[in-house]
């Protein structure tokens, strides 16, 4: 299994627009430029996406993804959906919806901001068919490819989220401020744990780092990266503070397991 971490950054950015800029973060340092987040998993069967953010394009032509087989969507916030239609070339290319998995919550935001790209309109053009197809899960086991995904749920705020762990190897939950106690079993004897830790200070919707680094204590995963890293968090900071076989995340990050 191959995963590249496409982003690492928070819903803005770093830098960001707006004058916040760079913020803490120093920007010499090229770790410290984040799109927004994103993960991508490569088996030799199939290729999946997780989010489609709206720096996704250039994230996978920085990959060079020549085909997705599968769109997983964490939750519906703009900063991992916005950028759906930017994958309607992988269906252009070889005459296969790409299908979208997500809860009905996740799906029904997704439907009614991007119709088009799963309902022909009466005034749509003759040639065109929309290019991918929504497809509901629930929590549990999802097999796609020769990948088997156990989805779990989380909290972000006033909404859930869905986690994903990989073939029991390797897990990514961004967007999370709580983790409900029956998961933390089901995170144990990870490979890779990719697991969101915004700043130092905590925040009502995100884990901030020293709740995360419990986290990671108690799941103990051979190793596990930050990511949905706000511009307050300096790269080599956190690296500075870091416990031992947890390290800050940063864009084009590839890991092999």
């Amino acid at each position: 299994m191959k995963i590249t971490l496409l982003g690492c950054g928070t819903s803005v950015g770093v830098p960001a627009l707006g004058g916040l800029g760079w913020g803490r973060c120093n920007p010499e340092n090229p770790k410290n430029r984040r799109q927004r987040s994103s993960v991508l998993i490569e088996t030799n069967k199939i290729t999946l996406l997780v989010d489609a953010g709206p720096d996704v394009r250039n994230q996978l032509l920085d990959a060079k993804i020549n085909k997705i087989d599968a769109v997983l969507l964490t939750h519906a916030h703009a900063d991992h959906t916005s950028g759906l239609p930017e994958l309607r070339p992988y269906y252009f290319a070889h005459k296969t919806k790409v299908p979208i998995f997500s809860n009905i919550e996740t799906l029904n935001v997704v439907e009614r901001q991007f119709d088009f790209l799963f309902t022909k309109k009466t005034g749509s053009p003759s040639y065109f068919v929309p290019p991918m197809t929504l497809n509901k899960i629930g929590l549990g086991t999802l097999e796609i490819g020769n990948l088997s995904i156990d989805v779990i749920n989380q909290s972000h705020g006033n909404i859930d989220s869905l986690g994903f762990i990989f073939d029991k190897k390797f897990a990514y939950n961004t967007d999370v401020v709580k983790i409900p106690e029956v998961n933390f079993d089901k995170l144990k004897n990870l490979d890779l744990w990719i697991v969101e830790a915004l700043r130092e200070e905590p925040h009502e919707s995100h884990s901030h780092f020293e709740q995360t680094f419990n986290w990671i204590k108690r799941v103990n995963p051979k190793k596990a990266v930050l990511t949905h890293l706000g511009w307050e968090s300096d790269y080599d900071y956190i690296v500075s503070i870091c416990p031992d076989n947890v390290y800050p995340g940063y864009d084009g990050m590839v890991f092999k397991i």
